[in-house]
């Protein structure tokens, strides 16, 4: 019921995930990020407490296949989950279980993973992922709307998307840079983009607001001097 992507820019060390679903609030149970630790996908059959057990893997000291693996092995019914990593360093690496929801797929290289199910097409993964490789150099959340709307224009999931989620975490701050989410809706991704529109010329202003107000620019509502 769900494809997504989580990658890392290699130039910033910026972590993000982006997820669509036709489940509700797809935002609040598939994505996981913790700054300078790694990305965490948990889907199809979702046990959200595994991203708990892969970012506590990752702030050991381990790598993405071993943050992988202990899911995996902690999880009572992994033939029911796919999951994904990239860690702080751009490793990464995918796993779906063998009861995972129709047609699936699943994709990674260096500072990108991808996986999906309930697919229209099981090629989606790698094509978002070759679609992420290939815009290096944009900023990472465009990376990440733009190779989630490939797999949009390639038929997506089966069935109708009504939610999706969008996280960039930086390595200076512990807190998100971009947390937008549309939770249900006819069009997710195109109020996704909305909002990235809205939001994008903010961001940084947010987090200097949070680290050193005294420097930030003036928040342009009513009452502010």
């Amino acid at each position: 019921m769900t494809f997504s992507v989580a990658g890392r820019c290699s130039s910033t060390g910026a972590l993000g995930a982006i997820v669509t679903s036709s489940s509700p609030a797809v935002g609040a149970r598939c994505p996981w990020i913790k700054s300078n630790v790694g990305v965490i996908l948990t889907q199809n059959v979702t046990d959200p407490r595994l991203a708990d057990i892969g970012i506590s893997t990752l702030e050991k000291g381990y790598v993405s296949q071993a943050a992988l693996r202990t899911m995996v092995s902690a999880s009572d019914y992994p033939e029911y989950r796919q999951l994904a990593v990239v860690d702080a360093t751009g490793g990464s690496g995918v796993f779906t279980g063998e009861k995972a929801l129709g047609i699936h797929g699943e994709f990674n290289e260096s500072n990108v993973a991808c996986v999906g199910n309930l697919l229209s097409d099981p090629t989606i993964p790698r094509a978002m992922g070759g679609r992420f490789i290939k815009e290096e150099g944009l900023p990472l959340a465009e990376r990440l709307i733009s190779a989630l709307e490939f797999g949009f224009e390639m038929g997506g999931e089966l069935d109708d998307e009504h939610s999706i989620a969008l996280l960039v975490y930086h390595p200076d701050v512990p807190f998100a840079y971009v947390d937008l989410r549309v939770d249900y809706s006819d069009n997710p991704l195109n109020e996704l983009k909305q909002l990235w529109q809205i939001y994008s010329p903010q961001a940084e202003n947010y987090k200097i607001r949070a680290i050193e107000p005294e420097h930030a620019s003036s928040y342009g509502v009513k009452g502010d001097e």
